[in-house]
């Protein structure tokens, strides 16, 4: 895979960006700023693990996927990243383990913390502390929540659990742009035709309806009756 490339300046979006993953101001951005540095890689890119692995890193941009391969070729997703998570080693456990790793779906920009330099960060300011303890507990209640469905639903159920949730992390609930049902099969740990049954029928029956650019949920209820 292509390793990402290094980069040296941060720009306004970079900064609002961290300012919004960690509730701080512009002081603290600035000493942010100096315990880190930026990174950029292209779509398909692996981004973690690399030499430098014991980094954490926020994604300022673009969006990437935490994966585990099976021996027999099967990929699970273990989390979508978007612009103001964090990912590497969030928590060093001193595992021998594998870690999973961390692809670029989209060009990706990033700020590389050193451990020593995220654990001073936490130590010295409260709010970097709870931003990251805060990422994960929600990737924690995300995990139970899909084991939970893995083993309780249906593969019917589990698609319309995992469009569910994309459709309802926007306030409009309409899922932009439409979700390509290969990537959505491995989410929902099922066929990619299952799925394109499956939100084929959830259009005929009015649950879902095409709109420019993306998918809308037009009924909810009917919907969360599916998801068994």
């Amino acid at each position: 895979m292509v390793a990402a490339a290094a980069t040296a300046e941060f720009t306004a979006p970079d900064r609002a960006m961290i300012r919004a993953a960690f509730g701080c101001g512009d002081p603290l951005v600035r000493v942010i700023g100096d315990l880190c540095h930026l990174a950029e890689a292209p779509a398909g890119a692996r981004l973690f693990p690399r030499d430098d692995s014991g980094e954490t890193v926020l994604l300022l941009a673009g969006e990437a996927r935490e994966v585990a391969y099976g021996r027999n070729g099967a990929v699970l997703v273990l989390h979508r990243l978007v612009a103001g998570e964090f990912y590497g080693t969030l928590v060093d456990l001193g595992s021998d383990g594998t870690p999973p790793l961390v692809e670029a779906d989209s060009a990706t920009r990033g700020a590389h913390f050193s451990g020593p330099a995220l654990v001073r960060l936490m130590e010295s300011y409260s709010c970097v502390a709870v931003a990251i303890t805060r990422q994960l507990a929600r990737r924690l209640e995300q995990m139970r929540q899909r084991m939970a469905e893995t083993v309780l639903l249906s593969a019917v159920g589990r698609v319309c659990a995992e469009l569910a949730r994309l459709a309802q992390a926007n306030a409009d609930q309409t899922i932009r742009p439409v979700p390509v049902f290969t990537e959505l099969a491995v989410t929902s740990q099922t066929t990619r035709e299952t799925v394109s049954r499956t939100v084929s029928q959830l259009e005929a029956r009015g649950i879902f309806e095409r709109v420019d650019g993306g998918l809308r949920l037009v009924a909810p209820h009917r919907l969360d009756e599916l998801i068994c």
